[in-house]
């Protein structure tokens, strides 16, 4: 089941898992952990005795989620897109306000790298319906929606290897300035085993213009992770992946200066900085 985020305003009904009205999730509300930044994660205590289950919460047009705490008390947790630009976010329930909470500003680096293969830079207009259709695919799997109960939210690293390039770096190709790096690289030498960092679906294993060899994985409930640029992919489509799993090897297949994986976490269509989903975070 997919449903594509618009960007209506969305609000919170806590009787309902349709995901125009929010969903629940359940278990484990420690992930993913409060981080009130562009690329971040907003967590919010809330007590269930100062709303009503009935109606509807207003997050100011922001997609939400939350988690049952306890009897007592609540978690909602609204994904920050990298381009969020105001100070606050607020939650209020019939006018009334629940929760003001200040989003901070994050120094995100610059990176400026140099690719030869100009089809990488300036594709010729031969490959722009490849490249249109990749994006289109790549849209609806990151906004993929599966209404289930997830038992654990945190991950472990997907490959060994070292950190190379952080999630929202602001790049530069060429000297062109180029959209925000969305997700996180982890160099290592090709063939280095990369592994499922939390059980799920396979919903894409293909190969694209930009990602070259690509994987997608629905952990359900809105969470959706890929792995680009392997230079092999060891499962397939509707493969069911658990935690730990060998899904592929790195590689430097597509847009790459050299072998690595390009790790990306998306809630709910935002793309999210995966180092507040590591379980070395808490």
């Amino acid at each position: 089941m997919r449903i594509k985020v618009s960007t209506i305003v969305f609000t919170l009904f806590l009787g309902s898992c349709a995901f125009d009205q929010k969903l629940f999730l359940f278990d484990n509300c420690k992930f993913p952990i409060n981080s009130p930044y562009p690329g971040g994660v907003l967590s919010i205590d809330v007590k269930n005795k100062d709303f009503d289950r009935n109606k509807k919460i207003n997050t100011e047009g922001h997609v939400s989620s939350i988690c049952k705490h306890s009897l007592y008390q609540s978690i909602i947790f609204i994904p920050i897109p990298l381009d969020f630009k105001n100070e606050r976010i607020e939650i209020k329930q019939d006018g009334v306000l629940l929760s003001s909470n200040k989003i901070f500003n994050k120094n995100y680096r610059e990176s400026r790298i140099t690719i030869s293969n100009n089809d990488f830079v300036s594709p010729g207009e031969e490959l722009q319906p490849r490249i249109r259709r990749e994006y289109g695919l790549s849209q609806a799997a990151k906004n993929t929606f599966t209404p289930i109960k997830l038992k654990n939210w945190s991950m472990n690293k997907p490959a060994k290897g070292l950190i190379s390039s952080e999630f929202g770096v602001r790049r530069f190709i060429n000297s062109q300035p180029r959209n925000r790096h969305g997700g996180m690289d982890i160099a290592a030498p090709e063939g280095t085993e990369v592994l499922a960092p939390l059980s799920g679906e396979i919903i894409i294993a293909s190969n694209f213009f930009y990602k070259g060899n690509v994987i997608y994985i629905n952990h359900g409930a809105g969470l959706v992770s890929s792995y680009s640029h392997l230079s092999k992919i060891e499962i397939k489509n509707g493969d069911k992946v658990k935690k730990g799993d060998l899904i592929g090897l790195i590689g430097q297949t597509g847009r790459v200066t050299g072998p690595h994986l390009h790790w990306e976490i998306y809630l709910m269509g935002i793309a999210i900085n995966p180092e507040i989903f590591l379980a070395t975070s808490i």
